[in-house]
């Protein structure tokens, strides 16, 4: 394991041998993976290399939120989909995965180069499906990719636009849902020297600004929960309605308001698979959870996604994992 001094010592050097580098965040793009992608297209720019920030999921698919940042961000940055990547596809270059570690979670896994020339940084554990790389910084127990990114820039002594400030706070913002969970003090002084750098808390939270009819589903959902006896909020969403990734995740956070310990929300998210998405406040490790249904995660946050599979299936595999016995054993 890096640690962050170390990290940045030995990416500045792969940056520098490389003829270009290919910024990689995970499928179903949010907040934390956005940010930190520009984030470390701002270090490349630093360095004096080529970059581009591939994201390749169809635009109705992506967070109102994070689209309006990819849209600002490309007057500065090249982002770019699979295709146009494809079309442009150079010799000796460096991917950086950003917020992901895993094969099945990015756009070009069949592109991957030898580990020699992968960079993974995240805060998501690393299982047997983890992507070989000669370079990885993966701390579950860090807020997100954006502050691991923030510190990064930080090393670098690179002056933040306020708008980059603005989108890596988005990342830490969503993923300790709104600095409520996993944020630790080295998480708020990240915070603060984001904000000192011209963040403002009003222009992130207005990006979290709901849709109306995304906010309807994702309540539906909510109002769908069971509680379970032993402090778990549970989901299963109608087989006939197909949701994305994040209203998932969305529902999932919300059910953390009430006094749960955890809460999995289960749905169609089309192509024939399902998705869980899994939050904890912390005494459940719901990435452990996550992994034994092939996904991952950290003990914050989890998901993973069926194939083949009803929600009512996925659902009882689901409550098998998370009888009460399950935690009486850890």
């Amino acid at each position: 394991m890096e640690n962050i001094k170390n990290l940045k010592v030995n990416m500045e050097q792969k940056i520098l041998e490389s003829e270009r580098v290919v910024i990689v965040p995970h499928n179903n793009v949010d907040f934390d993976a956005i940010g930190s992608a520009i984030g470390l297209s701002l270090i490349t720019r630093k360095l004096k290399r080529p970059s581009v920030i591939v994201v390749d999921d169809p635009i109705y698919k992506i967070d109102h939120g994070v689209q309006l940042i990819m849209d600002e961000a490309r007057k500065d940055f090249t982002i770019i989909n699979r295709e146009k990547y494809l079309e442009e596809e150079k010799e000796g270059e460096l991917f950086v995965l950003t917020d992901v570690n895993k094969t099945y979670l990015i756009s070009l896994n069949d592109k991957l180069p030898s580990k020699e020339r992968v960079i993974i940084i995240d805060h998501h554990a690393e299982d047997d499906k983890t992507i070989p790389a000669e370079i990885k910084f993966i701390d579950p127990s860090i807020s997100s990719a954006s502050e691991i990114v923030t510190k990064l820039i930080g090393l670098h002594k690179i002056k933040l636009p306020p708008e980059v400030a603005n989108y890596l706070l988005a990342g830490i913002y969503l993923d300790t849902n709104k600095l409520s969970k996993n944020a630790s003090s080295e998480t708020m002084h990240v915070v603060a020297k984001l904000m000192e750098s011209g963040a403002n808390l009003n222009v992130v939270t207005d990006l979290f600004t709901e849709d109306f009819i995304s906010d309807r589903r994702v309540q539906e959902l909510v109002s769908r929960a069971k509680m379970t006896s032993f402090s778990v909020a549970t989901v299963s969403a109608s087989e006939d309605t197909e949701y994305t990734r994040e209203e998932l995740a969305k529902a999932a956070d919300y059910l953390l308001k009430y006094k749960v310990d955890a809460s999995f929300v289960v749905g169609n998210v089309g192509d024939h698979i399902i998705s869980i998405s899994a939050r904890s406040k912390e005494k459940i490790d719901v990435g452990s959870v996550m992994q034994q249904l092939e996904g991952g995660g950290n003990q914050f946050s989890g998901a993973t996604k069926l194939t083949d599979c009803s929600i009512e299936d996925a659902t009882k595999k689901l409550m098998k994992i998370i009888q009460p016995t399950y935690y009486v054993k850890q």
